[in-house]
Formats: C-alpha cells, sequence, structure tokens
C-alpha cells in the first residue's frame, strides 16, 4: 500500500513541472516581417494572424528591418485577426513621412466590442519605431496605424507580438496534477 502511495505522490508532484513544460512553447509569438516581400497585397497571413488592409507593402523601417507599410490613398489603417484569439498584442510603430502622427493600437474581442485603446504622440523628427501594447482576456483582433498625419498618417509596422492562450490539454494536465494531489493527501490522512 505504501509503495502505490508512493508512487501517486511522485506523479502528482510532477504534475505541475508537466504543466510548465506543455505551457513553455505557448509563451508567445513575433511576427517580424523580415523575410516578407510584399508589393500591393491586401492580406498577409503568418502564424496564425492575418493581417489585411486595402494595400500594404513590405518595406525597410526606421529600424533598418523589413516591415509592413500602408500605403493606399487616403491611408487607412492595418487590421490583425488572430486564429484562436490572445490575451496580449504589441506593435512596433514608425513613422513613413517625417510628419507628426498619433500612433495608435485598438483590440477587440469577436463581437466587435473594444476592449482596449492605447496612443502615442509623434513628432516629425522622431525617426525611430515606438512600441504599443495592450493586455486583456479574450482578443480577438487588433487595428493599429495612425492618425493625424499630414501626409496620409501613413507609418511601418514591425514585430506584431502576441501572447498565447494556453491549450485546453495544459488546463487538463494542470487539474489531473491537483487531483492527485488531493487523491494522495486523502490517502495519507486515511493511513495516519
Amino acid at each position: 500500500m505504501k509503495k502505490n502511495t508512493a508512487f501517486i505522490y511522485s506523479i502528482a508532484l510532477l504534475a505541475p513541472f508537466a504543466f510548465a513544460t506543455s505551457s513553455a512553447h505557448a509563451a508567445t509569438t513575433t511576427i517580424n516581417f523580415d523575410a516578407l516581400s510584399l508589393s500591393g497585397a491586401s492580406s498577409y497571413t503568418e502564424s496564425g494572424v492575418t493581417f489585411t488592409a486595402p494595400n500594404f507593402s513590405s518595406q525597410i523601417t526606421p529600424n533598418g528591418t523589413f516591415g509592413l507599410l500602408e500605403d493606399s490613398s487616403p491611408s487607412n489603417f492595418l487590421r490583425a485577426d488572430i486564429s484562436g484569439g490572445t490575451s496580449s498584442v504589441s506593435v512596433d510603430l514608425g513613422d513613413y513621412n517625417a510628419d507628426s502622427d498619433l500612433l495608435f493600437l485598438d483590440v477587440y474581442d469577436s463581437s466587435n466590442a473594444l476592449l482596449g485603446h492605447t496612443e502615442l504622440l509623434i513628432d516629425g523628427a522622431f525617426t525611430g519605431m515606438e512600441t504599443l501594447s495592450l493586455s486583456t482576456p479574450g482578443i480577438s483582433y487588433a487595428i493599429f496605424g495612425a492618425t493625424g498625419g499630414i501626409n496620409g498618417s501613413s507609418v511601418y509596422a514591425d514585430n506584431f507580438t502576441i501572447s498565447a492562450i494556453p491549450e485546453p490539454e495544459t488546463y487538463a494536465m494542470l487539474l489531473a496534477g491537483l487531483g492527485l494531489l488531493g487523491f494522495t493527501a486523502q490517502r495519507r490522512k486515511q493511513n495516519v
């Protein structure tokens, strides 16, 4: 009887480590567009994220890496639909036309309800990229870009990052581990 209890206790102790290992692969995904060559695209999908706009291309950003540039006239915003949803979104945005822009990031749920908004004003002298981030449960898609620029508010977008929602198997493994811990505690109580 003690041998069985020791075995179950060992499994119960290892279950949380299995949970940590299982969820480690689902931490974050960053799409950096470095290997991308697009011109006049209206849609692009990578790593379960579909980017759409009336007209965008891949261009060298102020950081010297490739990013997306929405280049229709008048300028529109980029949209990123996230397959399976997420709880966190961040994107690097930078000015295209050396004018003042109000950079923004909005996140929405599957019923098109706004879950969060962040913005940052950059002036015409700014030459880098700024990271905008939002975290909240239930994000289905993000819309980002800029408003208020003189030359159509075009901005570069790079390093689109999402945090994955843990897979159902991860929760099942956690519950199994907790169940084994409870079972072991109950058995110990009975044996005392």
